[in-house]
């Protein structure tokens, strides 16, 4: 049996509130990889994507608001969050699966979106390995994931959020970027995004400048925010 983070016999640490309210709170702490999405894909687009580790389904619920034309999948290790996410997306194939050894048999994707996951798997080259095979010549990836270089590390240090149990393969922007570099990618993006993590700046007056900063810029090109984010093609020349 593979090894995972994830213990089926506990409640989901990931299974989210469904009111209107934590909806906009979603769409907004997501606006660094919206932001990013909407620079690569114009909305008239056609186009597949994958989400690797579906959670309870919003960025897929957003992007088959956003994107009418685009074809969408799923993978979710944890089965109860499939089913979530299977009643919150119209029309997506989400299926459930470990994110080091999945398998979409001869599908390929033009881009696989990954957030906050790969820190959670005891081995990304797996991972990391297992999303080039899925993606189409020149394909995109997009993943974020909770950065040791954040201001928050450094001011909370062993109170950090970022340090739990289940956070098996904590790394910094500059590890992930050379990782991800040497396994046959190209970056066209990377930065980070704010202060989520330190918790004066979540509430007000402070929290009104961190959250300003994610819903104007989403991200930065600077080493220190709370989460890394990157954006990433297909190097053809390492392909070859």
């Amino acid at each position: 049996m593979d090894k995972v983070t994830v213990d089926l016999n506990e409640p989901s640490l990931y299974k989210e509130p469904q009111t209107k309210f934590h909806r906009f709170k979603r769409k907004l702490m997501l606006q660094p990889v919206l932001r990013r999405i909407r620079k690569i894909l114009p909305k008239n687009k056609i186009f597949s994507l994958l989400d690797i580790g579906t959670g309870s389904g919003f960025l897929l619920s957003f992007l088959e608001s956003d994107y009418p034309k685009a074809t969408f999948s799923g993978l979710e290790y944890d089965p109860r969050l499939v089913e979530i996410s299977k009643k919150k997306v119209k029309n997506a194939n989400i299926k459930q699966g470990n994110a080091e050894n999945f398998n979409f048999k001869d599908s390929k994707f033009d881009v696989i979106v990954s957030l906050q996951v790969i820190e959670h798997v005891y081995n990304p080259s797996l991972m990391l390995n297992r999303i080039k095979s899925h993606l189409n010549q020149d394909g995109i990836l997009i993943l974020t994931t909770p950065n040791l270089e954040c201001l928050s590390a450094k001011i909370m240090k062993d109170k950090w959020h970022g340090y739990r149990p289940d956070h098996v393969s904590l790394k910094s922007n500059t590890v992930w970027k050379t990782l991800i570099e040497n396994h046959g990618f190209k970056s066209i993006y990377c930065g980070s995004t704010f202060f989520t993590g330190i918790p004066i700046m979540n509430k007000l007056p402070f929290g009104l400048i961190n959250w300003g900063l994610l819903l104007l810029f989403g991200s930065l090109k600077w080493k220190h925010g709370e989460s890394f984010i990157g954006v990433f093609r297909i190097d053809s020349n390492k392909s070859k």
